[in-house]
């Protein structure tokens, strides 16, 4: 499988890197804080690949070292667009971890397929 990898985003401590496998999955990769200050930048990141309509989008949190509030939102946001664009949708490394904890403390695990950074798409 080929992949085209897009130029990173960095803001503050965050970095933000997409894959694009030519099977139609683009695979969003987060590493660092997904906090209020870096949400604007990761949504648009996000929004951008939901525009582009893939078969399927992951989000790769597995490095995500801090979330909250507003990067929750976003997780929420994103699954809701992609439902409505009918776009599978999973987050990869999230079953623990400071995501992980944020996501079972608000009660949203049931929300999201959630799968393990080592079956990643």
């Amino acid at each position: 499988m080929q992949e085209k990898n897009t130029a990173p985003i960095r803001f503050n401590s965050t970095h933000i890197g997409v894959r694009r496998a030519l099977v139609d999955t683009s695979v969003i990769s987060i590493q660092g804080q997904l906090c209020r200050p870096t949400t604007t930048s990761v949504w648009r990141t996000v929004e951008a690949e939901l525009r582009r309509a893939p078969d399927s989008v992951a989000l790769d949190l597995s490095d995500v070292t801090d979330i909250d509030a507003a990067g929750l939102s976003v997780l929420v946001s994103t699954a809701i667009r992609a439902g409505e664009s009918d776009i599978s949708f999973c987050l990869v490394g999230a079953c623990e971890g400071a995501v992980g904890a944020a996501l079972a403390q608000a009660n949203l695990t049931d929300l999201f397929e959630i799968v393990p950074a080592a079956t990643a798409p």
